[in-house]
């Protein structure tokens, strides 16, 4: 059997690389070892193979929609000058123009660096809510530790626990927290409510309120639907004036050093 010379593999498909190789393979099926030269060019065809089935090319998450690398150039100059401070040029926004004119016929590039930005948009928005939902459930277990170490301290009247490294230490807090006791005590100037009306309503009320349905409105807001206003009772207490059913009551926070 006269020994084949080995010929450079050419681009070609998978399927004509695979067709070749079985071609080649064949020369063995009467049992006869292949010659070296032919196993030379297996060994060609079968690495040309593995490398055209594992190779995967570079995806771009942009290829997913049609952008054009102008208009995100353009755009990237309009982030740069937001996040600048800066007002976007005259010359800039010309040229956005002109380029929107030019590919006004063109939309799929507008419209692929409009999905590709809304899809950054909404991937972020979940993965912001996830990250708040997680914030959310640190902070709160934070809140129980403290007020267990808090209850603790308190009960035993510890002002620091030490540990070899840190240690946790009671202080007081530099402003007072507002305690409404009995809300029934506190006199009705301390209490108020959002009202909302039209503008033709809020004219009506200026015009001496006649009878109508704004004035029966306000006679029915009158009666319920109040709230205290703490902060009003609180410049009063801080100003040392008697407020029955509310006082300032000064507690403590924990502090890592």
């Amino acid at each position: 059997m006269s020994a084949l010379a080995i010929l450079p593999v050419p681009a070609e498909t998978t399927a004509g690389l695979s067709r070749r190789l079985a071609e080649l393979l064949e020369q063995g099926a009467d049992g006869s070892p292949l010659p070296d030269s032919a196993r030379e060019h297996a060994t060609v065809l079968l690495e040309a193979l593995r490398r055209r089935i594992t190779r995967r090319p570079e995806r771009d998450h942009r290829s997913l929609f049609d952008l054009d690398d102008r208009l995100i150039e353009l755009m990237a100059m309009v982030e740069e000058a937001a996040e600048a401070g800066a007002e976007v040029s005259v010359e800039l926004a010309q040229e956005i123009d002109a380029y929107l004119e030019a590919y006004r016929l063109k939309v799929d590039q507008i419209v692929g660096y409009w999905r590709w930005q809304q899809s950054i948009a909404d991937i972020s928005g979940k993965e912001a809510e996830r990250l708040a939902a997680r914030k959310k459930a640190a902070d709160n277990r934070v809140t129980r530790l403290k007020g267990f170490l808090l209850a603790f301290m308190t009960a035993r009247g510890i002002k620091k626990l030490e540990g070899e490294k840190s240690d946790i230490g009671m202080q007081r807090n530099s402003s007072a927290s507002l305690v409404v006791d009995d809300p029934l005590q506190v006199a009705e100037r301390f209490f108020e409510r959002s009202v909302r009306f039209t503008k033709t309503e809020f004219q009506e009320i200026l015009f001496q309120l006649p009878e109508g349905d704004a004035r029966r409105r306000l006679e029915a807001l009158l009666k319920d639907g109040w709230e205290v206003s703490g902060e009003s009772i609180r410049a009063s207490l801080v100003n040392n004036e008697l407020v029955p059913g509310a006082r300032l009551l000064t507690g403590s926070h924990l502090r890592i050093r």
